[in-house]
């Protein structure tokens, strides 16, 4: 056995990021296998470019409020009884603050469920208290994108960038938001905002949306994203609506301190 196998075996067995340190590089050399022996060879015989080059990468791209549109797919009661990646209160808690935030920013909302009559069961009563007027569209499909109406609801927005999350994550947030990338939309998938049933399929998921290019974000980050700004009027508002245990600890601290 050569010392560079030895070598390998050794970090994959000892390494703590295990197979997950490897993806980046994985998807760098799937990257350069997609550019083809031609690339290559023009690369050798031609001076590198001093200009910067457009780029398409989702990930460099930044949600504003006036582009984006929220669709929030089958956050069912009978769904939220099998997670268990997050805790159902903190997936309850994420998922109804990210549709305040929206609502605020004036970034639309759109509810989808599965077969609500079913074994399903209705839409969580806290999320839609927090979207007040907003009518779930009731579906049998299982990619949300492909009833006609959910993909129409987006579309009429003007929109273009579009944050998903729904339950399962490998499969109601993922497949419209594959199906969303492929026609063209910047579509993100916020994973605290999303639960799935156990660790495998949540892996699948994320390793599926990794290999599409759609960027993962959380529930905060993207209301934050789109808000901007701090003296934004909003500001104070949105933070409210997030409801960061972190931030409200920092922020009692601080008026403690003044009081003094």
């Amino acid at each position: 056995m050569s010392e560079n196998s030895v070598f390998r075996r050794h970090f994959l067995r000892s390494s703590t990021l295990g197979v997950a340190a490897l993806t980046p590089v994985a998807a760098s050399l799937a990257a350069n296998a997609r550019s083809g022996p031609s690339a290559a060879a023009a690369s050798s015989t031609h001076e590198p470019s001093t200009m910067t080059q457009p780029t398409s990468n989702a990930f460099l791209s930044l949600l504003k409020r006036d582009t984006t549109a929220l669709l929030l797919t089958d956050h069912q009661v009978g769904l939220y009884t099998g997670v268990r990646d997050i805790t159902v209160g903190d997936l309850k808690h994420n998922v109804v603050a990210l549709a305040k935030a929206a609502r605020i920013l004036g970034v639309p909302v759109i509810l989808t469920a599965t077969m609500t009559d079913g074994m399903w069961g209705p839409v969580i009563p806290e999320l839609l208290a927090a979207v007040p007027g907003v009518q779930p569209i009731v579906r049998s499909k299982i990619n949300a994108w492909e009833d006609p109406r959910v993909a129409a609801a987006v579309a009429k927005t003007g929109r273009r960038q579009l944050l998903v999350a729904g339950v399962s994550l490998e499969i109601c947030a993922t497949y419209p938001a594959l199906s969303a990338k492929a026609e063209g939309y910047d579509a993100r998938v916020v994973l605290d905002a999303s639960g799935t049933f156990n660790e495998a399929k949540r892996t699948a998921g994320l390793a599926r949306l990794a290999g599409a290019g759609i960027p993962v974000m959380d529930y905060a980050s993207a209301a934050v994203e789109m808000l901007g700004d701090n003296v934004d009027p909003k500001a104070n508002e949105i933070y409210g609506a997030l409801d960061m245990p972190f931030a409200t600890l920092v922020w009692q601290v601080t008026e403690g301190a003044r009081k003094k």
